[in-house]
């Protein structure tokens, strides 16, 4: 309510503390949208813009990049996801309410005591957001994907318990592994075992000067096409 007050109204107390009171609000930083200006993979930390401005009178004051913010990659149980960030890629800041001084440098606790409050160079910066209108697409249903944005080049893991490499220029399968644990390549709408079958098929009928082969290779063959069947996933 204080924001749509006039200085004439200010002269009430009440009206003047509930200005200041939403002064004092609006230097409260808690999460907010940023973009990558530079990111150094080794080290995880970057240089972010955050999308934060001001407006005085006629003029607008952006805030300033920070630096050395650290992006929170997915991890734990000694495992994680790291993607190499870009210029201008979307992250989403989450801005500590005490300073983190002590606590990410010497491991200790974060102190409550007076210090700086909810400040932009305590943030940590989780790698997504941006625009509502940008999300990835072709996304499996009911599943997973890590991957590209586009839903064309990474793993996916599917809801009737398949997994898959997907690439090329459309996005096909390229290893599928069955629920079953078998497996299979493909390209070109072809798999690689249902070519091998193939192959040992024709070395199975194959007639050498007009007589079949021996009953002791075409048992071999046999066995061959069954193991390979036993992979194929598809």
């Amino acid at each position: 309510m204080a924001g749509y007050q006039g200085s004439s109204t200010r002269r009430s107390p009440v009206e003047a503390l509930a200005a200041a009171i939403e002064a004092e609000c609006r230097e409260i930083n808690t999460v907010i949208d940023g973009v990558i200006v530079s990111f150094d993979r080794t080290t995880q930390r970057a240089t972010i813009k955050p999308k934060l401005q001001r407006k005085f009178g006629d003029k607008v004051l952006e805030a300033p990049d920070i630096k050395e913010i650290k992006v929170a990659m997915p991890g734990g149980g000694g495992f994680g996801v790291h993607y190499d960030l870009k210029p201008g890629d979307p992250v989403t800041l989450m801005i500590r309410q005490r300073s983190v001084d002590k606590s990410q440098t010497e491991g200790g606790n974060t102190d409550n005591a007076p210090g700086r409050m909810h400040d932009l160079s305590d943030a940590v910066a989780y790698p997504g957001g941006g625009e509502d209108s940008k999300v990835m697409t072709n996304m499996p249903e009911g599943g997973a994907h890590i991957g590209t944005t586009d839903g064309k080049k990474g793993l996916q893991l599917r809801a009737d318990g398949s997994q898959a490499i997907v690439g090329g220029p459309d996005g096909a399968d390229k290893l599928i592994i069955a629920p079953d644990g078998r497996v299979d390549l493909k390209a070109g709408g072809e798999t690689l075992f249902e070519i091998l079958g193939d192959f040992v098929t024709i070395f199975k009928n194959h007639q050498n000067g007009g007589s079949p082969m021996r009953p002791s290779d075409m048992a071999a063959a046999d066995t061959l096409l069954v193991r390979i069947g036993s992979i194929r996933g598809y």
